[in-house]
């Protein structure tokens, strides 16, 4: 595939003021966008994503400006006149279409009581923000929403709500402006949803929601993980969890098993929900997953990739750190043999297939991201790897490099370099070099040993 330029080398995003009216029965949107940010060039046209919107108006700093589509979902951008500035804010009306399809904006589907309902909700990750609004869908910037819904839903986002009030049957909610983050952390539910509620020591509000076809019982298990490893990941990793909420939603229609929308983590029902009578293997299975997706509150959205090459950064340490947690908070459990018979098999039975992906790659189109999600690679090889690596440097330096990690890159995107070069100031090992050979081939050495006339001989 044809290698690709990055949009953000030419225009670089801080801030997207972003309003969507959702008419759910109609399943259409209409919204409108303020973009800041900074131009590399005035001589060119500004280039955003944007896929399947209709652009109904645009003003690049007051200048009104015309719009097209180009190659790779890109919306072309021109003034009517020069820019004098490389400061800039691009105001953009739009509308759009809410689709089944799991990505974008859909609906979820669920019945209570006999009658039909139904949420909305986004899922973004790795490339469909701009299925919604035009952006950079690439780096980090901060978000501003309000949303115009329907009247009596609740309205959820990654972020406390500011305001919220009823005007002509409809609900108004704004939400606080969210920390600088990628664009497929964005997220959004709205609709017919309630929750079980608790706090951490430091204070931090935790929920767990679901429709109303589940009792509030059933959510008493996942919040009470879902508090406990925010606490584990805040101590672990040295540093506090960055915002004042954490919402976990178990929606009916999901095509992952979850996503770590940062302060709005969304589940598959199944991962969240859980009753007096659910066997343990199960809620072994619920715990895992709620750990990996909190761990991903630090690694992947507080500290990010700063390209998809680097998605191990995000996955595989997610994948080691929900055993981490999990053998932290129920040792009765002995987690760490789960992890021997499922995720260290599955690695090995993949990788010895002849062609398979190694856990680096490189991505030079966006249209190959959804390749590099290999459970058994990206998230199962690349954990056992990074399990290896801490046994082999030590707990004690392992935890050192990982809070010298954090304390350095918060709120901005990192490569593999940056947290080798932490984990190699605190254990004194050349860990780039060591690891590089791991991650960026595929397959695995294969030690024989034989006894021969009482020597051992290892090939």
């Amino acid at each position: 595939m044809t290698k690709f330029t990055r949009l953000y080398e030419s225009f670089q995003p801080n801030n997207y003021n972003l309003e969507l009216n959702l008419e759910r029965r109609t399943r259409k949107f209409s919204g409108k966008v303020t973009i800041t940010g900074s131009l590399t060039n005035l001589d060119s046209a500004i280039k955003l994503h944007a896929k399947e919107l209709q652009i109904t108006g645009a003003i690049v700093n007051d200048i009104p400006a015309v719009t097209k589509a180009g190659k790779n979902d890109e919306l072309i951008v021109t003034p009517s006149s020069q820019l004098i500035d490389k400061k800039v804010s691009i105001s953009l009306t739009f509308t759009g279409k809410i689709t089944d399809p799991m990505n974008g904006i859909y609906p979820c589907y669920f019945e209570h009581e006999g009658t039909k309902k139904e949420l909305l909700m986004t899922q973004f990750e790795p490339f469909h923000a701009h299925k919604v609004f035009p952006c950079i869908d690439e780096p980090e910037a901060k978000f501003d929403l309000t949303l115009k819904t329907e009247n009596k839903v609740e309205v959820l986002s990654n972020m406390p709500i500011k305001s919220q009030q009823e005007k002509k049957q409809k609900l108004i909610t704004s939400f606080e402006t969210t920390p600088i983050m990628s664009s497929y952390l964005l997220a959004f539910v709205v609709g017919e949803l309630h929750k079980v509620s608790g706090k951490t020591k430091d204070g931090v509000e935790v929920n767990t929601w679901a429709t109303p076809s589940h009792s509030p019982e059933s959510l008493l298990f996942s919040l009470d993980v879902a508090i406990r490893a925010i606490e584990f990941f805040s101590e672990y990793f040295g540093t506090p969890y960055p915002l004042p909420k954490s919402d976990h939603v178990a929606v009916p229609d999901f095509s992952a098993g979850a996503m770590e929308n940062w302060g709005l983590i969304t589940y598959r029902e199944v991962c969240l929900i859980v009753d007096k009578s659910t066997a343990t293997s199960t809620k072994q299975h619920s715990a895992t997953v709620i750990s990996h997706e909190v761990s991903h509150q630090w690694f992947g959205n507080l500290v990010t990739m700063r390209w998809w090459d680097d998605l191990w950064l995000n996955e595989s340490f997610a994948n080691m750190m929900e055993y981490v947690a999990i053998d932290a908070l129920f040792p009765e459990w002995k987690i760490w043999n789960e992890f021997a018979s499922y995720e260290s098999l599955a690695s090995l039975r993949r990788d010895s297939l002849p062609g398979v992906q190694s856990v680096k790659l490189p991505v030079n189109h966006p249209d190959e991201i959804g390749t590099l999600f290999d459970p058994a690679i990206v998230y199962a090889k690349g954990g056992k790897l990074l399990n290896m690596l801490r046994n082999f440097i030590g707990e004690e330096a392992f935890v050192e490099g990982l809070r010298t990690y954090f304390k350095k890159h918060a709120y901005s995107n990192t490569s593999g370099s940056d947290l080798w070069a932490a984990l190699g100031k605190s254990s004194g090992q050349d860990i780039g070099t060591f690891m590089s050979e791991w991650l960026e081939k595929s397959g695995f050495p294969v030690i024989e040993a034989q006894l021969k006339n009482n020597n051992v001989s290892i090939t």
